[in-house]
C-alpha cells in the first residue's frame, strides 16, 4: 500500500524525469538489471537510466566519481535518488520490499 501511494505521489516527478532523460541523451528511459531476490529468485530491477546507453559495453563496472558514462541529467538523478522511483513497481510486484 505504501509503494502504491508513493508511486502516485511521485508520478509528476517521474513523468518530468522521463521527458528530461529522453531529451538529454539517446536511448531508453529505463534501465533494467537482473538481480537475485529472496530464495534465489531472479527479477529485473527497474531504474531511470542515468548513464549513456553503451555504459556497460565492456561489462558491468562500478561507477566512479566524475564517471564520464553518467549523463548530465543522470548526475542529478543519482544525487537526489530520483532514479530509484521506478523500483516502486518492483515492490508492487512483490519482487522487492522496503528496507
Amino acid at each position: 500500500m505504501v509503494a502504491l501511494i508513493a508511486l502516485i505521489v511521485a508520478l509528476p516527478v517521474a513523468l518530468l524525469t522521463a521527458i528530461v532523460i529522453k531529451l538529454d541523451s539517446p536511448g531508453p528511459i529505463f534501465y533494467t538489471q537482473e538481480r537475485v531476490g529472496k530464495n534465489g529468485r531472479t527479477f529485473k530491477i527497474i531504474k531511470f537510466r542515468s548513464m549513456r546507453q553503451d555504459a556497460e559495453k565492456d561489462g558491468a563496472q562500478w561507477a566512479a566519481e566524475r564517471d564520464p558514462r553518467i549523463t548530465r541529467v543522470g548526475n542529478f538523478l543519482r544525487k537526489t535518488r530520483i532514479d530509484e522511483i521506478p523500483q516502486f513497481f518492483n515492490i508492487l510486484l512483490g519482487e522487492m520490499s522496503f528496507v
